[in-house]
């Protein structure tokens, strides 16, 4: 366990729901021992241009480190003429290897997020995952940051190798959770989140080339806007498109069952009555669902992302299981 004072009160705080409902700092600081089963190896470089995620690191790099004279065998293209012309003696340029790839994690906690049948809310199942891949990235020797969208914020975190940095997002997922968790019933103006579109433009000016992205939601509001902001960062950077979801969200009950039952939502203070008994509406519902798969799997195939379905009644070695084939 990290000691900071920044977040010494929630540790010792015990926040009702935790871990179901909302997230605390302390149950995303937990998170750190399951990111070291997401680690990628770290074998040893053993040809001249090593794969992107087979070491930590990641080809020549582009800082430069000095000047040495020439040998034979150095690529010409890293003469250093000043020197040459200098001394009289030719030298060559000595690059430093990249040792910390840029690490994004994009996390949606929009009011579509609390929501869960079964299992933990999709927002908490989010917070979880972003601290997961926060914590992969700080052991595998990367730099981390994030950005955060939630009901009215926006806050963005450049990727840094800075425990600060990590804590203080960790701090901003935890209470972003909190957030409508414990107030539900906020005016309807605090309801008009940031759409993907313009989050995603944000995220595309912050993106420097070589990074890895994470896009954790429910992809709730994608359109050609949005779709378009994102084949943008994809130019420049890896993606992978982690979807959260509710398995009322996907399949709805048998006929047989809404026969006999009665199905409500609620967020604490008002309740909602569904009537999937409705032929028509079951057949709206499955048809907006479908729709949303196929706008995934296309997306996924234009920005040539990784794309990971995790569903809130997901235990943490199915979860582990599912980032584990997506995240390497």
């Amino acid at each position: 366990m990290l000691d900071n004072p920044f977040i010494d009160h929630q540790i010792n705080t015990q926040l009702k729901g935790d871990g179901l409902i909302q997230s605390s700092v302390n149950s995303l600081l937990r998170q750190q021992t399951s990111a070291s089963l997401l680690q990628r190896g770290k074998q040893k470089i053993r040809a001249p241009q090593a794969g992107q995620h087979l070491s930590v690191y990641k080809g020549r790099g582009m800082d430069f480190a000095e000047s040495r004279a020439y040998m034979v065998g150095d690529d010409i293209r890293a003469m250093d003429w000043k020197v040459t012309a200098r001394t009289g003696i030719p030298h060559t340029k000595v690059f430093q290897e990249e040792r910390e790839r840029p690490i994004l994690i994009w996390t949606d906690l929009r009011p579509t997020m609390f929501f869960a049948t079964r299992g933990r809310f999709k927002s908490v199942m989010a917070t979880e995952i972003a601290s997961l891949l926060i914590w992969k990235s700080w052991l595998d020797g990367d730099r981390a940051g994030g950005m955060v969208i939630s009901a009215d914020q926006h806050i963005e975190i450049r990727p840094a190798r800075s425990k600060a940095k990590i804590l203080q997002l960790l701090q901003h997922l935890a209470n972003y959770s909190q957030q409508l968790a414990n107030n539900a019933n906020l005016p309807q103006a605090s309801q008009q989140s940031e759409s993907l579109a313009q989050s995603w433009k944000r995220l595309r000016r912050v993106t420097s080339p070589g990074s890895q992205a994470y896009i954790i939601s429910d992809f709730r509001g994608l359109n050609n806007e949005a779709e378009k902001q994102l084949l943008s960062v994809s130019r420049h950077a890896a993606i992978t498109l982690i979807h959260i979801s509710d398995p009322f969200e996907l399949h709805l009950p048998k006929a047989q069952q809404i026969k006999k039952q009665r199905f409500s939502l609620t967020n604490g203070h008002r309740f909602l009555r569904l009537n999937f008994a409705n032929k028509k509406v079951r057949e709206q519902y499955n048809e907006n669902n479908q729709q949303l798969t196929e706008q995934l799997m296309q997306l996924a195939n234009r920005t040539k992302a990784k794309l990971i379905h995790i569903s809130t009644s997901d235990d943490n070695n199915q979860r582990l299981m599912k980032l584990s084939r997506g995240s390497r």
